[in-house]
Parts: structure tokens; sequence; C-alpha cells
């Protein structure tokens, strides 16, 4: 079994590295999540980040995550011997839904709305259960397993909560999207996040890992669930990882954050902010 670190309490009890409190020190420790923001737009990794401004829910973000707290009482279930069945997971769903994570306000346009998403979980569950890809009665290694690392090759502890690892020490990561994935797009896109998990299942078994899976439950009129199985990353991916993190550590530490103006831009949380922006960090 892994060693674990304790995960703080949530309302459905998952704690992705998203949510880990975002104004401590971004120099504690580098998480996929901050390397991402980072990496994307300094100056949104300032505001979400560093100074933690709040932002609105949005609703798919919402329903991620509500169809994640049922992925995972299906796998704590798994290992801990519990209630596997359809029903079971159908209602931890439901709960996370009507209950968002930390009483976050939900930007849904209206009841309908709501309703409507609300309704679209429970088939997209049952297509994930149906298949043949999982294994009730296969204990996995661990869930929701959050994990640190200090790495020689890394200038920062490395910090991450990965969904599930197989008992063959495969790390597995739920992804919810609206359309059938491109799956070399996807791997491309999800590069720094299974180095990372790789990395650190490596470093807390003492093996090498045998590569990693995305799960993609597809929001299709006829929900399915996709496994794509992803190689352990090679040896340059490794080596770009680590100058990526000592990219961050030196932008950070230097308080070296400006917009990067694009079509991110478009659905970015914190355009206003961004526009009063005059130079500098504070």
């Amino acid at each position: 079994m892994i060693a674990e670190l304790p995960l703080p309490p949530g309302k459905n009890g998952h704690q992705p590295d998203e949510d880990i409190p975002a104004a401590s020190d971004p120099l504690d420790y580098v998480s996929v999540s901050r390397l991402k923001s980072f990496l994307g737009c300094r100056l949104r990794f300032y505001f979400e980040k560093v100074i933690g401004l709040p932002r609105p829910l949005s609703p798919s973000l919402h329903f991620g995550r509500a169809v994640h707290a049922g992925l995972q009482h299906y796998n704590l279930a798994r290992w801990r011997a519990g209630d596997t069945s359809e029903p079971a997971v159908i209602a931890a769903y439901q709960k996370a839904f009507d209950n968002p994570e930390k009483g976050q306000e939900v930007t849904f346009d209206s009841a309908d709305d709501k309703a409507e998403l609300r309704a679209k979980g429970e088939p997209l569950l049952k297509a994930f259960l149906g298949t043949q890809l999982v294994a009730p009665d296969i204990k996995p290694e661990g869930v929701e397993l959050k994990l640190r690392a200090e790495l020689p090759a890394l200038a920062l502890p490395l910090l991450g909560v990965i969904d599930l690892v197989k008992a063959d020490h495969c790390s597995v990561d739920y992804k919810t999207i609206a359309a059938t994935p491109d799956l070399k797009l996807e791997t491309w896109l999800h590069d720094l996040q299974l180095t990372a998990y790789t990395l650190l299942v490596e470093e807390a078994t003492g093996e090498r890992s045998p590569g990693n899976e995305l799960v993609f439950l597809v929001k299709t009129k006829t929900p399915k669930a996709i496994v794509h199985a992803v190689p352990p990353p090679k040896q340059v991916q490794r080596d770009r990882f680590a100058r990526l993190v000592e990219t961050y550590a030196t932008g950070v530490a230097n308080e070296d954050y400006f917009p990067s103006p694009g079509q991110a831009c478009a659905w970015c949380s914190y355009r206003s902010e961004c526009s009063a922006w005059k130079g500098g960090a504070r």
C-alpha cells in the first residue's frame, strides 16, 4: 500500500490539487494545477493561486466534480469492500450535485438548465458502470491519493492528488467531456499531469511506473466511457517537466507576473482585474 498524506475533509471527500488552499505560499510546492496555470498566463496565476481571488463556480466544473464524487464512491467502495451498486454510485453523484463543495454558488442560467444538467449525470455513470472497464472485485492501491515528493531533479517539492492508483501502480485520471476525445491531442494536453503522477507514484513505491490511464466519460446523446492507456513518460518528458518546474520557481521567486492575451481570455474569470493591471505584482 502506498503511504499517503492525510486529506483535509471536503463535502464529498474529493480534494484535488486544484482545491488545495490557493493563497498559500506558491513556492512551498508545485502541483500540476499551479504549473499549468502559471504557464498559461502568469497574471491569472497570480490572481488565482497567489492572492486567491474568489471566482464563480461554472456549471460544467460543478457537474464534473459531482460525477467525480460518484466515481470516488465507487472506487472507495471497492477499496473498503463497500457498496459498489449502481444506486449507491448515483446517490453519491446526486448528493454532490445538490451540495456544491464549500457552499459555492453555481452560476446556472435557470432552474431548467440546472435540472437538465443534473439529469445527465445518471446515464453517464451508468454507461461507465455498464462497461467492461471496471473490475469491482479488484482492490485498488489507492483512491484520491495525495502524494508529495522531494525529487533531486525538481526545483520544488511536487504535490498531487491522484484519482485512482491500480494494484499494478498504474495511475488513473477521470475526465468528463462533451464530445468524443481526440486521444492523441488529449495525451499531449495532459502530458504534464501524467508525468507528475508517474514521478509521484514511482517515488512512493520505489518501482518503475507501468504507465497511466485517462478515462473519459463522454456526455454525448448516448453517453459512453473511453479508456486511453498512456505509456510511462520518456526521459525527454521527465527532463522537460523538470525545466518547466525550474521556470515556475524562478518566475514566482521574481514575482514575474504579466498577462498573456489570447483565446483563453474569452472564458477567464479575471478579465476585469487584468484590465486594471498596471504592471507589477501588487
